[in-house]
């Protein structure tokens, strides 16, 4: 079943285990960022975590960058965020590359570029307020993307983000 968001995609797979199993919640995943890495860098295929290749449910094409939870460990948790280097992404208030990616309630997963529109410093997300925030001149920005506190004159870019057992697959515009 998918969702959308504010032009966000969430995709909420039954039975499939997109989301930490209890003993990787229990072990408290880090919150921190990830490894920044260039797109697709495993090849759309990472390792399932009880062992062996994954192969990825959610629809991969040639603008859709993989951050596979081998090296996303932190986006298995909910409140859990990664920033990610997208080569060939340029975001259309900074034209920085640079994407977040957060899983801000449990199976629900949200990107978007991660420059401030206001002076393009680079995001981070706030798990207990649920919102993005810019550590430059402190704009916030809610679940959607939107400006919840300026200096920020607009939102920040809504990207596509899918979820499987695999990773989180980001599609470029």
């Amino acid at each position: 079943m998918q969702a959308t968001i504010s032009g966000v995609t969430a995709l909420f797979v039954p039975g499939c285990s997109g989301g930490p199993s209890q003993s990787e919640a229990d072990d408290g995943a880090a919150h921190a960022e990830g490894d920044e890495g260039a797109p697709g860098d495993d090849g759309g295929v990472a390792d399932v975590a009880e062992g062996g290749a994954c192969q990825p449910a959610c629809s991969v094409g040639t603008k859709t960058i993989a951050l596979p939870f081998s090296m996303y460990p932190q986006l298995r948790n909910a409140g859990g965020s990664a920033l990610h280097k997208a080569l060939g992404y340029s975001d259309p208030s900074c034209h920085l590359d640079t994407i977040i990616v957060v899983q801000p309630s449990a199976g629900m997963y949200v990107a978007f570029s991660a420059g401030c529109p206001h002076q393009c410093c680079t995001v981070s997300f706030n798990a207990t307020h649920a919102e993005f925030v810019c550590p430059c001149h402190g704009s916030t920005f809610d679940l959607g993307g939107q400006v919840r506190s300026g200096p920020a004159p607009n939102g920040l870019q809504a990207l596509s983000a899918c979820a499987d057992e695999c990773g989180v697959y980001v599609t470029l515009p």
